[in-house]
């Protein structure tokens, strides 16, 4: 399972809360369900709201997948979320 956040999340939150702000966390990312069908590895793109089910699909399917979960809040990022 791939979670496609386009950066460094934990080191974006980091950095901001000892610096002030953060450089260089940001990230262009590939495809990757695109990339694993290309060398034919069955792939899913699907959201928070959806992943159980299909990560459910993937695992029943034999053989490798790829299942790219869509960005979104993680709890980890969340404005309440506690401080370590």
């Amino acid at each position: 399972m791939i979670i496609r956040r386009r950066g460094y999340g934990i080191l974006r939150e980091y950095l901001t809360d000892a610096f002030g702000q953060s450089t260089a966390t940001e990230l262009a990312r590939p495809d990757f369900a695109a990339l694993a069908r290309s060398f034919g590895v069955p792939a899913t793109v699907t959201t928070v709201d959806t992943l159980g089910d299909d990560l459910a699909a993937a695992l029943r399917t034999p053989g490798p997948s790829v299942v790219v979960v869509l960005p979104a809040l993680l709890r980890m990022f969340a404005p309440d979320a506690p401080r370590r």
